[in-house]
């Protein structure tokens, strides 16, 4: 009498191995997550809100899903932040450029952090309605995480010259 293994047994484990970049075999580096989170009441429980502890040791509760997060960037532009470190504008497609905006108009007043890799990098009072899709960052950039952002997305007015490879200029020839 021969044994099946059961069916779902065989598509765990091949669905296990697609799970970790390393066991499928992708050549991707690692990924530069850029959340945008909301803060949140304490009253809405715990599978709505986490609590987070800020750089400076306050700690808010902040919705567990982000309004923005870096699928609904198309492109950023990194200048020197107010804290010593980068800041940067990240443009956002029309969908997250319509979830920052429907942000800035019903939670008027409330604070939003923005976590790079899970990391508090700016916080941000929501004192104004964002309309033109620009998500602005002051600072908590570490240049490392800017050049993993420079090798995903294009800067902000040179789209055109993402991707290419540059080349090298030529030696001049010797008179």
């Amino acid at each position: 009498m021969r044994r099946k293994t059961p069916l779902f047994i065989v598509l765990a484990a091949a669905l296990a191995g697609f799970a970790h970049p390393a066991l499928a075999g992708s050549k991707k580096g690692p990924v530069t997550t850029i959340r945008l989170h909301c803060e949140g009441a304490s009253s809405d429980g715990p599978s709505f809100v986490t609590e987070l502890e800020l750089n400076d040791g306050r700690k808010i509760p902040i919705r567990k899903v982000p309004t923005v997060n870096e699928s609904d960037i198309t492109a950023f532009y990194p200048f020197p932040g107010n804290d010593g470190l980068a800041a940067a504008y990240f443009r956002l497609d029309a969908h997250g450029a319509h979830k920052l905006h429907q942000l800035t108009v019903e939670d008027k007043g409330h604070t939003a952090v923005v976590l790079i890799n899970g990391r508090p990098a700016s916080i941000l009072k929501l004192t104004g309605t964002v309309g033109d899709g620009i998500l602005y960052v002051p600072g908590g950039l570490l240049p490392q995480e800017i050049a993993a952002l420079q090798a995903k997305f294009p800067v902000i007015g040179r789209e055109s010259e993402f991707g290419k490879k540059k080349t090298a200029p030529k030696p001049e020839a010797a008179p």
